[in-house]
């Protein structure tokens, strides 16, 4: 069923990644391609917002499709609380937070539930351009917040050219490897040192975004090796 440019999903999965971030696995009888880093804009005419929100995929094109979603709004606390075998009516993939380069060293700044492209583009990396460095600062307020933590960390842990830094704000007793505090622009270029051709990716909520997009220009960082995704509260 297509409604203009509206698909039918089905949820065929659905995983509790932490207290309040669920992933759900989505099946569509139109083949989807897409590029890791973009978003599919879900409609739940029910909600009364015609306009719809937008989900980065979370998944990488050689896995079945997923959003992960973090219950911080209404609209996100109805796709936390569906089923399998529920519809949901969404756009076709959409959106421009990639690299098109294939050999650039991509740095990606995430805030809690804005690691979800960026799961999907490390994957996907890490399957198709293997000998990319990879540098991923993500940042949360507990331990118990941190989404994908445990396949993250085994990533890194078997692949040397991908690398894992923690940031947690709110909570003192932390295992080893893991940064009390918050994340700084200045922080992070000293960690990226010399890395060839570096690109800078965001993801997080606006302030976050804001924030370190003005802190990585005025450290030097030209416009254009910035990129951002910034999400509202849904």
């Amino acid at each position: 069923m297509q409604t203009n440019n509206k698909k039918r999903y089905t949820v065929t999965k659905t995983t509790a990644e932490t207290d309040s971030a669920v992933t759900l696995e989505l099946s569509s009888e139109q083949t989807l391609s897409y590029v890791p880093g973009q978003f599919l804009t879900i409609y739940l005419p029910e909600l009364a917002t015609p306009e719809g929100k937008a989900y980065s995929i979370a998944s990488a094109p050689h896995e079945p499709l997923r959003i992960t979603v973090s219950a911080r709004g209404e609209f996100s606390r109805h796709l936390c609380a569906m089923h399998v075998g529920d519809t949901l009516h969404a756009s076709d993939p959409s959106g421009y937070f990639y690299s098109e380069s294939k050999s650039s060293t991509l740095i990606m700044l995430a805030a809690g539930i804005g690691i979800a492209p960026f799961r999907s583009i490390i994957l996907d990396a890490l399957r198709n351009e293997p000998t990319r460095r990879l540098m991923l600062f993500y940042t949360n307020r507990t331990i118990a917040d941190v989404v994908f933590r445990d396949e993250l960390d085994a990533l890194a842990a078997t692949h040397p050219n991908f690398t894992v830094h923690h940031f947690i704000t709110r909570e003192d007793l932390l295992p080893a490897g893991i940064t009390r505090g918050r994340m700084s622009a200045e922080a992070i270029i000293r960690e990226v040192g010399d890395a060839a051709d570096p690109e800078y990716f965001m993801c997080g909520s606006i302030e976050f975004v804001r924030d370190f997009w003005r802190g990585l220009k005025a450290a030097g960082i030209a416009e254009d090796r910035l990129y951002t995704e910034a999400f509202f509260g849904h």
